[in-house]
């Protein structure tokens, strides 16, 4: 399993669903009750991800979210069965302002080991784009990402900064954003929400009413040369997330399901929400 790949789809594709342009709170209607700012404390969610069945991934989350901006850590690890023979260690974080309803990111980083070797990525951002300042090791077989497509684009995690804020916020998750992480460029349209009960199965511990917003992404840029693979990854790749509001938190992604490339359908489900931490 390609665990690098599955990181950055986890962030990119199953957390960036809520893109609300310009809509407000007035918008909203009986969709979603529109939320008060966010806690300025830090909240901490844990994820358990599954594929095939297999618990095969730890996800945890950290983030502060104030009027003026946010700072996000996301750490990822192999889990289950695949903690014994597997390893994988990323952790990456990002910052960035808000402004209307939009995220004006200021530097991210992912490092870690994943696919046998220590990896970094750090980005800077500069009038409205992401410039690479590390990218460690090399990857020669993959295609640049042309300049000309980077404008406005975000990483992963200020993209999930996006979306709890927009959603908490505005009550809605319709509309699409352009992420960037380094190597790849994705498209990622959102919809929503619907009233739908959470699914139960592995061990979904928040069960019940939820609103559910739907998502798909669709890779751009930052292919890999001469893969047998082009035409799947050039395709989009659907997913939904429900939502529920979890006392001292606020609404909270609580399980995820999305359509992985190359590993197929992934189901991350949120184990615990610790206390809110001043």
């Amino acid at each position: 399993m390609t665990f690098n790949s599955l990181g950055r789809g986890l962030a990119a594709t199953a957390l960036v669903l809520g893109f609300s342009g310009q809509s407000s709170a007035a918008d909203v209607g009986e969709a979603m009750p529109a939320r008060a700012a966010a806690n300025s404390g830090q909240t901490t969610a844990v994820y358990r991800v599954y594929n095939h069945g297999l618990h095969v991934v730890d996800a945890t989350a950290d983030y502060t979210l104030t009027e003026l901006g946010y700072g996000i850590r996301t750490t990822l690890h192999a889990g289950g069965l695949m903690s014994w023979f597997m390893r994988m260690d990323i952790q990456s974080m990002a910052q960035g302002h808000f402004d209307h309803y939009w995220v004006q990111p200021v530097s991210y980083e992912s490092t870690g080991f994943s696919r046998g070797k220590h990896r970094s990525i750090v980005l800077h951002y500069a009038d409205n784009m992401p410039h690479v300042v590390t990218l460690d090791p090399k990857e020669s077989d993959r295609e640049a990402v042309p300049e000309a497509q980077l404008g406005h684009a975000m990483d992963t995690l200020s993209a999930m900064a996006l979306l709890l804020e927009n959603v908490r916020q505005t009550g809605k998750c319709d509309g699409n954003a352009q992420v960037f992480d380094g190597l790849r460029l994705s498209a990622m349209t959102s919809h929503g929400p619907f009233k739908a009960d959470v699914p139960g199965s592995f061990g979904q511990k928040f069960k019940g009413p939820a609103l559910r917003c739907d998502f798909v992404g669709q890779q751009e840029a930052g292919f890999i040369k001469d893969s047998s693979h082009l035409e799947v990854m050039k395709a989009p790749h659907p997913g939904a997330a429900w939502f529920q509001d979890i006392p001292g938190v606020g609404l909270t992604a609580v399980r995820v399901e999305f359509e992985h490339p190359k590993l197929g359908q992934m189901t991350a489900v949120l184990d615990h929400v610790p206390a809110v931490q001043p």
